[in-house]
C-alpha cells in the first residue's frame, strides 16, 4: 500500500450553508417524493439550504443515471464554492461504478463534508484513502432525515455535533432504544411514531489487551468486500474498523462469508479493534449465530471486538468520521479529535 495522505478536515458546517444531495447509485429519489420533501425540510429546519443535483432524482434502470451523469453531479457539487457538504440521498448497490472516473484531485482541492452509509462505503472509503479527507459514515437524506416528519433526535443531534463543531465530539452516545420496522409501505401509509423497543446493550465479544485506539474506518460489509483486490481497497492497518450489515434479505450466513473474505484478504490482520454495528431485522437466533461466526472468524486476533454499536443500518444512528482517532475502552468509544476544521 502507498503511504497514506495526511488527514484533511473539511470546514465545519454553519447555519445557512448549502448541502448538495447526490444519488450515486439508487434512483429512489424519483419515487419517494414525500420522503425527499420531509428530508429537505428537516435539513432546512436545522439551518441549511438544500440543493438537489441535476441527476439526483433521475432514473436509468436500477440507477439514477449513467456513470458519467452521476460523476458529473459529484464533481459539480465538490467544485461549486457555494456548496459546503455533499449528502447521499440513499444507498443502493452501484456506487462503485464511479470509482475509476472519480476526480480525486478535484475533491482534494475542495474538501467538504461528504456523508452517507451502506453502499456509500465505496466512495467514502475511496475518497478518504486517496485524499486523506475525513468522510462521514452517517445519515442520508431519505432513510434518516426523511422517513418521518422529524428525524430521530439522537440521529440529528450527533450528526450536527460531529459536522458543525471543530472540537472532539467525545464519547459516542449510547442509545437505549431501537426501531425495527421493515414494512416500508405501511410505515409511509400510516405516518405514525415508530414502535420503540429496548436496544441490546453494547457488548464485548473479545476484550483484547485492554484499551485500543486508532483512526476510524466505517464500512458496510458487502460494500467493502467489493473493494478487495481493486485499487481502492482500504488500508486497515491500525484502524478501529467499524463494520455493519444491511437489512434482510442480507443474512447472517452471507455476512459470515463476507467477513471471512476480509479475513482471507488480510484486511483484519493489523486492525486496532473491530466494532460491529447493531444488526437490523435479524431475530435473536440469527444474531447469536452471527456472533458465534464472528468469534470464529476473528480467532487469533488479539484486539478488542465490540458488538451492537449504534451505527449504519439501525435507527437511530450515530455519525462516524473516517480518519478521526477513536479510543476503545470496554464498550466506551470516544472520538478524540475534531472531524471538521
Amino acid at each position: 500500500m502507498p503511504e497514506s495522505p495526511a488527514t484533511v478536515r473539511p470546514p465545519a458546517l454553519r447555519p445557512g450553508d448549502t448541502i448538495a444531495v447526490v444519488s450515486p447509485a439508487c434512483p429512489a429519489t424519483a419515487f419517494l417524493v414525500e420522503e425527499v420533501r420531509r428530508g429537505t425540510e428537516a435539513l432546512e429546519r436545522m439551518g441549511f439550504t438544500v440543493r438537489m443535483m441535476p441527476h439526483a432524482k433521475g432514473v436509468r434502470g436500477w440507477t439514477s443515471g449513467s456513470v458519467q451523469e452521476r460523476l458529473d453531479d459529484l464533481h459539480q457539487a465538490f467544485a461549486d464554492p457555494t456548496v459546503h457538504a455533499v449528502l447521499y440521498s440513499i444507498g443502493g448497490l452501484h456506487s462503485a461504478q464511479l470509482l475509476s472516473g472519480l476526480d480525486m484531485e478535484l475533491i482534494a482541492a475542495n474538501p467538504k463534508v461528504f456523508c452517507g452509509y451502506s453502499d456509500a462505503t465505496s466512495l467514502l472509503s475511496a475518497v478518504h484513502t486517496a485524499t486523506g479527507l475525513v468522510t462521514f459514515y452517517g445519515p442520508a437524506l431519505i432513510p434518516q432525515f426523511g422517513e418521518l416528519a422529524e428525524p430521530y433526535p439522537e440521529t440529528a443531534e450527533h450528526f450536527l455535533r460531529v459536522v458543525r463543531e471543530p472540537a472532539p465530539a467525545g464519547p459516542l452516545p449510547r442509545i437505549p432504544y431501537q426501531v425495527v420496522d421493515l414494512d416500508y409501505a405501511r410505515r409511509e401509509r400510516e405516518q405514525r411514531p415508530r414502535d420503540r423497543t429496548p436496544a441490546p446493550a453494547r457488548g464485548v465479544l473479545r476484550p483484547g489487551p485492554g484499551t485500543a485506539s486508532g483512526p476510524a474506518l466505517a464500512v458496510c460489509l458487502p460494500s467493502v468486500r467489493d473493494l478487495i483486490g481493486t485499487p481502492w481497497q482500504p488500508d486497515t492497518t491500525g484502524r478501529v474498523l467499524f463494520v455493519e450489515t444491511p437489512e434482510p434479505p442480507y443474512s447472517p450466513a452471507t455476512a459470515d462469508a463476507d467477513l471471512w473474505h476480509l479475513r482471507n484478504a488480510g484486511l483484519l490482520d493489523d486492525v486496532a479493534a473491530v466494532v460491529l454495528g447493531r444488526p437490523l431485522g435479524w431475530d435473536a437466533t440469527e444474531v447469536e449465530a452471527f456472533t458465534e461466526a464472528v468469534a470464529e472468524c476473528l480467532d487469533g486476533l488479539a484486539v478488542p471486538v465490540l458488538t451492537d454499536v449504534e451505527f449504519g443500518h439501525t435507527n437511530p444512528i450515530l455519525t462516524l468520521p473516517n480518519g478521526v482517532h477513536v479510543a476503545v475502552d470496554g464498550t466506551e468509544l470516544t472520538l478524540l479529535e475534531p472531524a471538521v476544521g
